[in-house]
């Protein structure tokens, strides 16, 4: 069984407790990185939502992360572990990855629930210096999801484009 995490998911060491039997970079094609959900509890609040990552359907597009892979009895432990960790309105969705240049099945966690509404890059960058919920700031989410990325050597275009306007 096979978990495609594409932004927190990727580190924090969640996977350890499950038995993890590896852990390595995948592609999944025809989705991208969006930054729709927004977060009122980890990252934020209701009046100032944290700008969290999601995939969306993009048959031009492709997101490079991280597969997990787990013993096939430990996918409802898996499954039950991810589900209060990403919250309501999450989905595992099964979905195609590529590692190694095999393809492989997946399911990775896709926020069905309300998107955030567009803004202005300023609105947004406002938005994200105020925003703070449980687990800190939702500054502090977007350097450790930046600094995951670069770790991977991943350069995601959407999470480049908003830290460096993070950075001025």
């Amino acid at each position: 069984m096979w978990i495609f995490g594409y932004g927190s998911l990727m580190s924090g060491a969640w996977e350890s407790p499950f038995g993890c039997e590896r852990r390595t970079k995948a592609e999944l094609h025809g989705y991208r990185r969006a930054f729709n959900k927004g977060s009122v509890r980890n990252w934020g609040t209701k009046s100032f939502p944290c700008p969290t990552l999601n995939l969306i359907a993009d048959p031009k597009a492709s997101c490079l992360g991280i597969a997990f892979q787990f013993p096939e009895q430990r996918q409802a432990d898996v499954e039950a572990h991810l589900a209060e960790r990403e919250g309501k309105n999450f989905a595992l969705a099964a979905l195609m990855i590529t590692i190694d240049e095999q393809q492989v099945p997946a399911m990775s966690p896709i926020y069905t629930g309300p998107a955030l509404e567009i803004q202005a890059i300023e609105e947004m960058i406002a938005g994200i210096r105020r925003a703070t919920g449980t687990n800190g700031s939702c500054f502090d989410y977007f350097a450790n999801v930046y600094a995951e990325l670069c770790k991977l050597g991943i350069d995601d275009p959407v999470v480049s484009r908003l830290w460096r306007s993070l950075q001025i």
